[in-house]
């Protein structure tokens, strides 16, 4: 149940990533265009849009991981109230389950 869960909540993720990219690039349509009058080749085009990519996903990987794992690896998104709750002392960040979407 909780890998269905995980594996449900990464693909809302990639979902929502994939719809960001696809309205930027309808919104950078223009300037391909004026590039490609320009000069620039089909290799530099793709470069570009394929650099912008990998550093969306590295700034989005260290922020998720930043956002995550807090002080003793409990995430920070849970308040201390809450993880201090009856049965809720083992809340923290699984290696296993992050490295699920890898």
């Amino acid at each position: 149940m909780l890998w269905g869960t995980v594996g449900f909540v990464l693909l809302i993720g990639c979902a929502n990533i994939a719809n960001l990219l696809l309205a930027r690039a309808a919104f950078t349509e223009k300037e391909m265009a004026v590039r490609a009058a320009l000069g620039a080749s089909r290799f530099r085009l793709i470069r570009q849009l394929l650099t912008e990519s990998v550093l969306l996903a590295v700034v989005g990987g260290a922020g998720g991981i930043l956002l995550g794992v807090g002080r003793g690896g409990s995430p920070t998104i849970i308040p201390s109230s809450f993880r201090a709750a009856k049965g809720c002392d083992d809340i923290g960040c699984w290696a296993h389950a992050a490295h699920f979407g890898c």
